[in-house]
Parts: structure tokens; sequence; C-alpha cells
């Protein structure tokens, strides 16, 4: 067991996350119909689902922070909560059918997931035709900011350390395309209240671009 990752990390990263609040509700609200969304944490996005979500399956791999997540549920209306299951399991293997979910929601995971092209090939997998992936996410600096990009090098192996695995330098809107999907919006931004290294972000829907 390691108390830092387990209870400490997951709560420093839902204080930092909540500087975004605006950003992930406005995201969160748009999810609909059966919902996937990978790395759920401590369902720090729990309480900005709308009636548009028929169920959500709430996917973390850390039994600890599942935990927490389960305390965030009973918080809710008992309306709301009934939509929620809890499920302890691999965002690489996910234990669903093709074509099942409308929504799949990556917020702040992409980042720290071992393999995110097999998690969003996983996504795409399980995706209907007309789903949609709704992103937010902080990625490597572009080339309009090649100081800030530098330092993002640098530092990303003590970053990563110190952060649970969560690295500074990965192209992640170029990742979600090559595993298939063409976004239909896409904000991208430096976000004024992140750190430095962490404020370039993307946010955005994607739908699968070659199923039927």
């Amino acid at each position: 067991m390691n108390p830092y990752r387990e209870w400490i990390f997951p709560r420093l990263l839902d204080w930092a996350s909540g500087k975004m609040d605006a950003e992930r509700a406005h995201l969160i609200e748009r999810a609909e119909g059966q919902v996937l969304e990978l790395g759920s944490g401590t369902g720090a996005n729990f309480s900005f689902y709308t009636e548009q979500m028929h169920q959500l399956w709430a996917l973390e791999p850390d039994t600890a922070v599942m935990a927490l997540a389960n305390d965030a549920r009973a918080q809710l209306p008992a309306q709301q909560a009934r939509k929620i299951e809890l499920l302890c399991a691999d965002g690489h293997k996910l234990p669903f059918a093709d074509d099942s979910m409308d929504t799949v929601i990556c917020c702040l995971v992409l980042c720290t997931v071992p393999d995110p092209q097999q998690m969003l090939s996983e996504a795409y997998r399980v995706l209907k035709p007309e789903g949609q992936l709704l992103v937010f996410e902080h990625v490597e600096a572009d080339h309009n900011s090649p100081r800030l990009r530098r330092w993002q090098h640098r530092l990303n192996p003590i970053w990563r350390k110190f952060a649970c695995g969560c690295e500074l330098i990965r192209p992640t809107r170029k990742t979600i395309e090559t595993a298939g999907f063409e976004f239909e919006s896409l904000t991208e931004h430096r976000h004024p209240d992140f750190p430095a290294l962490v404020s370039p972000i993307i946010l955005g829907s994607a739908r699968p671009r070659f199923k039927d």
C-alpha cells in the first residue's frame, strides 16, 4: 500500500482540478445515454451529469480511490446516485460489448494511463457508430510555446514520479485521431488558473471516424 498514491494524491488532484470546474461541467453535461467515464477517480465529476445520462459506468482501477468515489456517489440525490455503477477495472481491456456506449469520457486520465493508444482503441470499440468521445486533458505544449515545451521535457521525469505516473509531454490530440476519432469541436489553449507545466489543455468532442 502506498498512502501517498492511494489517499493523498487523489485529493491533491481533486483540489487542483477544482480550478477547472467550469470546463469540466461544460464537458460532462454533454454526456447522454449509456455513459462510460474512464478513470473516474474520486467521483469529482458525478455532480455534473444531467438527466441526459441514463446510466454511468464509472471505471477506476484503484480500489482505494473507488472507495472515495462511493462516498461521492452517496452524497448525490438518490435518483442520480442510482444511475451510477462503480466499476473497478482496467481501461485497456474494457468489459463491455462492441458498440454498447453512447458516450465515453476521458477527463484528466490520458496523461497517466500506461498505454493511452490502447485505451482509446477500446473506447472506439465500445462506442456506438453515432457515439461521442468527450475529452478534457492537459497536453504537451505546441510549437508556438517552445520555452514551455522544453521545460516540460526537462521536468517530465520528476513530475512523473511526483504525480504518480502523469506525463507532461503526451501529444494527446494526435493519439486520439490515430485511434480513429475525428473532432467535431475542439478548444486548445493555456488554462490561466493552472500551473504553467500543465496549463496547455484540450477540450472537445470527437466521433468514431470509420464506423458505419
